[in-house]
């Protein structure tokens, strides 16, 4: 038996069927072995989906391919950087500079805000055309 469970909870009647089917019976066999255990209840960070979304070929990339300021064009970690602040806020940094906050530890639902948030803006302020944009 596995030494990890993983579950993802979803609404209440799928969660109480996945816990009486998943973690009682799981929970049942591993305390047997006198072992501690920890059990964490945490909201789900973004999925790849929503990553490869943003990431891949998607939303940053076609901004970096048709978003040009001033004539120049930005590269896909730049845009992230200015969408964080923007959009998710900035920590300053020892010596008083400010960079955006992490994206990583979005929820689910907090990194569809902003990626939302993002195509909006960069469709309404940059005049980005998105194409063939995968499901997240």
């Amino acid at each position: 038996m596995s030494e990890t469970l993983t579950i993802e909870l979803h609404n209440r009647p799928q969660a109480w069927a996945a816990i009486k089917g998943q973690l009682f019976p799981f929970l049942a066999q591993v305390l047997q072995g006198g072992h501690r255990w920890v059990l964490t209840i945490a909201p789900r960070k973004r999925t790849k989906a929503q990553n490869r979304r943003y990431w891949g070929n998607g939303v940053l990339a076609q901004v970096a391919a048709q978003a040009a300021i001033n004539g120049r064009l930005y590269s896909t970690e730049t845009w992230h950087e200015q969408f964080k602040r923007m959009f998710i806020g900035v920590e300053q940094l020892p010596n008083g500079e400010v960079i955006g906050k992490s994206s990583t530890a979005l929820s689910t639902v907090e990194f569809s805000e902003f990626c939302t948030q993002v195509e909006a803006y960069a469709c309404s302020e940059l005049g980005v055309t998105f194409y063939e944009l995968e499901a997240a």
